[in-house]
Formats: structure tokens, sequence, C-alpha cells
């Protein structure tokens, strides 16, 4: 089956595909996000930007019209999520760039604390744990998102950072008594120099395996990248820093992406807030 897509449609009227999908070289890759099985040969559906010789289209009428250019590495949720809301705003190249997986952890309930660096830490460990575990517990939360996240689930915060950095958690919990930090595999080394503090990881990243598919020979006006490891990625798929060559503006989610980001030999700005919303934010103030 030959599904013709216009390039100029908004990805919110987009379906979700799971049949093995093929794409020509023209069409939008933003598209693809919404493919659960992306294949170079042998696809049951073709996804074709001539939507002439197409057996179902998915077109609009809405002519396109210059829009700022935006190069934008995240994992699958949060591309679907940001490109939905903002891809009638911006020309949006997304990259498929991160997955996640759950690594061996025991739970040890002798602690007082309980922080969560990021909402994919509190589902992996609400996997093995239940409220119960919270007893006599206080919990803090490491930015906006993971503290809202907590309390869709019920629980009140008893300390969210000013800032989404480790610097102000460690000045912190520093004087506090048996702290258990969640966290992913890659965390804050700071952490390790309290005594008080013990790091569980439980999941890491690794690159997604469908980034090949988004590989894009332009310039950009922007890139965005919301972690050192959805930076790192591209280069480690593409053999280069070649992608990062072409962007006008580089804008980092938070510090430790933009220190790492320098590290590297690119300058980098980000937004007063470490979430993908104000990175969104800043770039359509032009930063």
């Amino acid at each position: 089956m030959i599904i013709g897509v216009s390039n100029e449609l908004s990805l919110k009227y987009f379906p979700y595909i799971n049949e093995p999908v093929e794409f020509n070289e023209h069409l939008n890759k933003k598209f693809l996000l919404k493919c659960s099985n992306i294949v170079t040969k042998g696809g049951k559906i073709i996804l074709n930007n001539d939507i002439d010789s197409a057996e179902i289209v998915f077109k609009n009428s809405i002519k396109p019209t210059y829009k700022a250019s935006v190069l934008f590495s995240a994992n699958k949720d949060d591309l679907i999520c940001y490109t939905e809301k903002y891809d009638e705003l911006f020309d949006i190249y997304p990259v498929d760039s991160l997955e996640f997986r759950e690594v061996d952890f025991v739970v040890d309930d002798k602690c007082k604390w309980v922080v969560f660096t990021s909402k994919r830490a509190v589902d992996y460990f609400f996997e093995k744990v239940n409220s119960r575990f919270f007893c006599f517990k206080k919990i803090a939360a490491v930015g906006s998102k993971t503290a809202e996240h907590l309390s869709n689930k019920g629980f009140k915060m008893d300390y969210v950072p000013d800032e989404f950095y480790g610097e102000s958690l460690v000045e912190f919990l520093k004087d506090k008594e048996d702290v258990l930090i969640v966290s992913p595999v890659k965390y804050n080394k700071a952490f390790d120099a309290l005594d008080n503090v013990r790091v569980m990881p439980v999941y890491e990243n690794s690159v997604a395996k469908n980034i090949k598919f988004y590989k894009y020979d332009r310039e950009f006006d922007f890139g965005l990248f919301t972690s050192p490891s959805a930076f790192w990625h591209l280069k480690e798929a593409f053999g280069d820093f070649g992608f990062a060559d072409k962007i006008k503006t580089i804008v980092a989610i938070g510090k430790t992406t933009k220190n790492y980001i320098e590290s590297c030999g690119f300058s980098a700005r980000m937004p007063e807030q470490a979430t993908i919303q104000d990175m969104f934010d800043c770039i359509e103030k032009g930063v």
C-alpha cells in the first residue's frame, strides 16, 4: 500500500502505523516518528510525498511559508509531543537519538529521603515498589516536570531545587540523613562525595536503533539538544560533528548539556529553565 503524505502536514494529523514501513527519500522524516517498524525494503506500507500516485492521502490545504529550521534531538516520546505542538510554527527536523532500558537494581528501604532525578527514574522505580515504600520518608524531585509526575501519582514534594542542576541539590542534601538518589546510570558524580547519599541507577540510555534514518544534509537555524547523549549520539551514528557545523544557534536544555557541547568545541545557549518547553519558548523569541 502506498500512502501519500503532504510534507507540510502537521504531525498531529498523521496516524500511528504498526506495519513495516518503507519511505522515499523526499518524505519529511517527522512522520517516521509515528512508525513503529521502519525498514529499508519489504515494507507493507510505502510512505511517499508524491500524493498523486498514492492509494491513501494525508494532506492539508495550507500553503507552506518560510519557518525557522530546527534540528531537534531527543527521545521519541518527546519528539512526537513537541513536534506535534510546534511543527506549524517551525520547520522541525527530528532525530530519534535516545532509547532507554531498565538496569537491574535492588530496592533498599533503609533511607529517610528519596530523590528522583527524572520522570523516567520515577517510572522505572515504581515498576518494583508501591506507595507503602514511601511511608515515613521525605521525597525530593529534580525539576518541575519530575515533581509534577510524582504529584500526579499522589505524592507531595518535600523539596524541589530552585535550579535544575546538581550543585543546588548537593548543597541541600549534604546535611540530610540516609539519602537515596534514584537516577540513570550516568549521574552527577558530585553525589559520590557525600557519605550520607547512596545513588541507585535504575535505567540507562543508548543510541536509538532508528537514528540512521534521521540524517539530514542541510543547514539549520537552531539545534535543540535535550541531554549530552542527544548531542553525542549523532556523532556516534554519523561519524563526525558535521551536523553541529551546520547549526547557526545551538540550544542546550541545561548547564550539564551546555558544558558538554562546549567541551566538544561548539558554543551553546540555554533557556532559563531546563525544560523542552522553555527551549522552544527560547527560540520562538529568537534566543
